[in-house]
Parts: structure tokens; sequence; C-alpha cells
């Protein structure tokens, strides 16, 4: 069974390689990420509605699968600067900090913290959350 490549597999390869590079370069991938779907929606179909159709139909396509992930993320900020601003965050995370002395001992204490709580509350913003508010305190040690 042989497989072969035609213009728009080489124009989707393109835009892969040009979203790298945009990433590297720690730019903007938006703009980049949308010429592709339309520039492919219109090689596929030959109609420019369709491109543009394409493009709107990616971002529901994006948000009904990612939905509850932007929902988890955007929980965890609210829930770890409700510990920055009460300060309940040093009190958490003071026990631990006395195993943090050195980057050595900091990546391995977090680390294995997290394990442990990704063992008993995974799937869970709790992981992320300890993970967060842990964050500042390994940041002071190393």
């Amino acid at each position: 069974m042989s497989v072969a490549l035609i213009g728009i597999h080489w124009v989707y390869l393109l835009f892969i390689g040009l979203i790298i590079g945009f990433l590297v370069m720690r730019r903007d991938t938006t703009m980049i990420c949308m010429a592709g779907i339309f520039i492919l929606g219109l090689l596929a179909t030959s109609s420019i509605s369709s491109a543009v159709s394409g493009i709107f139909t990616s971002f529901i396509y994006a948000i009904k699968e990612l939905l509850g992930t932007i929902l988890i993320i955007s929980i965890i900020v609210a829930m770890s600067r409700v510990l920055l601003a009460s300060g309940v965050n040093e009190t958490m995370v003071s026990p631990f900090t006395k195993l943090m002395r050195g980057p050595a001992m900091t990546y391995w204490t977090l680390g294995l913290l997290m394990m442990v709580i990704s063992i008993f509350f995974w799937p869970s913003p709790a992981v992320a959350l300890i993970g967060a508010v842990l964050l500042p305190a390994a940041i002071r040690v190393a």
C-alpha cells in the first residue's frame, strides 16, 4: 500500500514548520494557525466561503475539546490567588520548605509531593494547585 503526498500535505507540513518556527522564536502563532486553516480549507474545497467557514468550525471544535481544560486552569489560578492574598499559602508550604534546602532537594521534594498527591487525587486541580503554591517557595530556595 503506497501513499502519495499531494500539494495539500506539503502545505500542511509547511504550516507545521512555520508554527514550530514561531514557537521557537517565542512569537504568537494565532495568525499563522488561522492562515493555515484558511489555506488548507481553500485548497480542499476551492471555495473562499467554505475556507472561512472552516476557520470558525475549527474554533468551535477547539472550544468543545479544550473548554474543560481551560476551566480547570482558571479555577487553579483563582484558587492560588486567593491563597496568596490571604497568606494561607505560607502556612501550607511551611512543612515542606524545611525539606527544600538546595536545588536538588527542592526538585525531589516537589516531584515526590506532586506524585503522592496525584496518586490519591488525580484527576483533580489539587495537584496543579499544590505545584503552583509550592513554586514560589521553590524559587526562593533555588
